[in-house]
């Protein structure tokens, strides 16, 4: 009879342990869980492995890269880890306005083939962003100031996007 009032002793502790901590993850000062995300993985590596870094090509006075008449990426400081820059996408061919169009960029690590987030608004990673009114410039037909930060220092393929639609990809290297 002394071990089952042991055993009782024990699950009523436990019990109370959970009620105590349901009751107690009701206050805000209480730490919560976290959702974290683990990076997708969009592109085998196998069709990666022969990526390298996207040319430069003038355009109007700018050095940009990317893709010449199709998509570039005007970088002045260059790509750095950690550091948030900002960066102008310039993109060719737009049949149509693009104020107001979801755009949205996707970094995928040529190591891994691993996609995450780097465009920046209000000092957090955000998946997509409206594109503001612009005029054209640099010989392009729009662009878009941005600010991307990047977490590895690696090659990275940036796939940029306009309405889920894709309108290229520039792969850069991270230092």
């Amino acid at each position: 009879m002394n071990k089952f009032r042991k055993v009782i002793v024990v699950l009523s502790c436990f019990v109370g342990l959970i009620v105590l901590m349901t009751v107690l993850s009701q206050f805000s000062w209480f730490p919560k869980a976290v959702n974290v995300q683990t990076p997708v993985q969009v592109t085998p590596s196998a069709e990666l492995d022969n990526a390298k870094v996207s040319p430069l090509f003038q355009s109007g006075s700018y050095q940009l890269q990317g893709e010449k008449g199709k998509i570039g990426l005007l970088s002045p400081g260059g790509y750095r880890v950690n550091t948030p820059n900002k960066y102008m996408w310039h993109i060719w061919k737009q049949e149509e306005p693009l104020t107001g169009k979801k755009f949205r960029v996707e970094a995928v690590s040529v190591a891994t083939g691993e996609k995450r987030q780097v465009l920046l608004q209000n000092n957090a990673l955000v998946g997509e962003m409206n594109w503001p009114g612009t005029a054209p410039i640099n010989e392009a037909d729009a662009e878009f100031p941005v600010l991307m930060r990047f977490g590895d220092p690696e090659l990275w393929r940036l796939d940029a996007f306009i309405d889920e639609r894709a309108v290229g990809s520039i792969t850069v290297e991270v230092k």
